[in-house]
């Protein structure tokens, strides 16, 4: 993970980074799918999450998957692109002369949630990517298509969170300038033969166009940018750039009404394309400063109740996973009314913490105090307390203050 600057809230350790989910619904958190998550601070791939090639596909001729293409070095996952070895081209059938490479997740257990990448594209007609899919599997259920008892029928998922390609390309600029992404229902009827693609997404080679504002700060090869992608259901995603939602795509209905039931893998990969041409020259595959991806990161969150118990689940972050800048915020003025208190807020917490709540009345004096611990993660929920001695009254002032579990405070806020 690289080193970006930060502003500060009481104090802000540098190597945390200001990317986060959407604001989760009222009840709800966000935390870390552990499973699906690296920032790629160490010197080697980690074995127990990724491999370094695509399990049953070489890559799409001429650009071929090559483990060697891959490495973990200065805080980033790398893909270096070049000429492929001609021991390889021997031992490899297709007619492939490009190296690329890829890194799959090892397991297809991600489910709803929401998905994200930081990476910088290299300056070739190749891609780099970040996205999901699964295997097919028979369809033995009724669709709009087919009564359930077909012998050949399958289908399969895949979401394209971002496809971009940094290079110069003769269909134009927009895979270098542009977030580009898609979802498939990937489907082969009772007949068997060639699989159909019933897609919808912003990428009008390989989707359906959808018009979306979707244009990047800067080219995809000069500079990082932030690639996500909010899983709501099986008919819904929301796509998100550098922070900030893109648009909603409602995934084609045209063979089930639930299109992805299914849980995902996650890839990272670079290809080749025919209709991303001239490829890339010789003299381009090896110039180092143009023929590698970059990945910072890829982060997965999954959305739980506000108190469910991490130790309760397998791959979810528990202490110390440092990706949030820990704050505390009211998302309404906290409020007494009837001798009810109602206190709104929104956290982010890389580990446990405590909520140190006080009212305060117009002679400064604290009238109520209150703690509470909040869950790591990102949370938003409505505290209510019964507090019959409390008058209602407008001049009251509410200070929340976020501290770790021995009492240091590291965020507040407050209301008056």
């Amino acid at each position: 993970m690289k080193l970006l600057l930060l502003t500060s809230l009481y104090f802000l350790p540098f190597n945390i980074i200001t990317f986060d989910p959407p604001e989760p619904e009222i009840g709800k958190r966000w935390v870390l799918n552990l499973q699906y998550s690296d920032e790629f601070d160490g010197n080697v791939l980690d074995s127990k999450k990724w491999r370094n090639s695509y399990m049953g596909w070489k890559g799409r001729s001429p650009g071929y998957f090559s483990p060697d293409a891959i490495s973990v070095k200065e805080g980033t996952l790398q893909i270096k692109n070049g000429v492929l070895d001609k021991t390889v081209k021997h031992h490899v059938k297709g007619q492939y002369s490009i190296k690329g490479g890829a890194v799959q997740s090892l397991e297809k257990t991600a489910h709803f949630g929401y998905y994200e990448a930081s990476f910088k594209a290299s300056k070739i007609a190749m891609s780099t990517t970040f996205w999901m899919s699964n295997q097919k599997i028979p369809v033995d259920f009724v669709t709009k298509i087919s009564d359930g008892n077909c012998q050949k029928d399958q289908f399969s998922q895949e979401l394209d969170i971002a496809e971009s390609i940094g290079g110069t390309i003769s269909s134009g600029d927009k895979f270098k300038k542009n977030m580009n992404f898609n979802t498939h229902y990937r489907y082969i009827d009772c007949a068997g033969g060639k699989e159909k693609f019933y897609s919808a997404g912003n990428n009008a080679i390989e989707g359906n166009g959808q018009e979306i504002n979707a244009q990047l700060s800067s080219e995809s090869w000069e500079d990082f940018h932030i690639y996500g992608a909010y899983w709501k259901n099986a008919n819904e995603v929301a796509f998100y750039s550098d922070n900030a939602l893109i648009g909603d795509v409602q995934i084609r209905t045209d063979v089930v009404d639930e299109p992805f039931p299914r849980p995902l893998g996650i890839n990272m990969v670079t290809e080749t394309y025919d209709w991303a041409t001239p490829y890339p020259t010789n003299k381009e595959l090896t110039d180092d400063t143009i023929n590698t991806s970059y990945y910072d990161w890829v982060r997965s969150y999954s959305l739980v109740d506000i108190n469910y118990e991490e130790e309760k689940t397998n791959n979810y972050s528990g202490e110390g996973a440092k990706i949030y800048v820990e704050e505390i915020r009211f998302f309404e003025k906290p409020s007494v009314a009837d001798g009810v208190l109602k206190i709104p807020y929104v956290y982010k917490a890389n580990t446990n913490k405590l909520l140190v709540f006080k009212v305060i009345d117009s002679k400064n004096k604290v009238v109520f105090e209150t703690s509470f611990t909040l869950l790591s993660g990102y949370g938003k929920d409505i505290k209510t307390l019964e507090l019959p001695t409390l008058e209602t009254v407008k001049n009251y002032t509410f200070l929340g203050e976020l501290t770790t579990l021995d009492g240091k405070t590291v965020s507040s806020n407050t209301e008056k």
